[in-house]
């Protein structure tokens, strides 16, 4: 047997494979694992979700953000085989949209 060896015990890596199969399995396909973080590793820090108060930075986080909801439509369009559709309006009343074209 793969990975017996004189005790009878055998490798632990090798002896219940099943457990790294269950393992991915709670995970689900393209789940994310957590992991710890090495020591002085830098961590993405939360951002507290409250009205930005500078116009200007306000202004850039709505394209950034804009553009990032565009494309998780785009992609959901093409995974999912949906029609999607968004409206979106800025805090100056300019219209943008998005429609996935087949």
């Amino acid at each position: 047997m793969v990975g017996v060896g004189r005790s009878g015990r055998g490798n632990p890596r090798h002896s219940r494979p099943w457990r790294r199969i269950l393992q991915y399995a709670a995970v689900g396909v393209g789940g994310r694992r957590k992991r710890k973080r090495k020591e002085g590793e830098m961590v993405r820090e939360k951002i507290q979700i409250k009205k930005i108060d500078n116009t200007a930075a306000r202004q850039v986080t709505f394209s950034k953000r804009r553009r990032g909801l565009f494309k998780k439509a785009a992609e959901l369009s093409v995974l999912c085989d949906a029609d999607v559709a968004l409206i979106v309006f800025s805090s100056t009343g300019k219209l943008f949209e998005f429609c996935n074209s087949r």
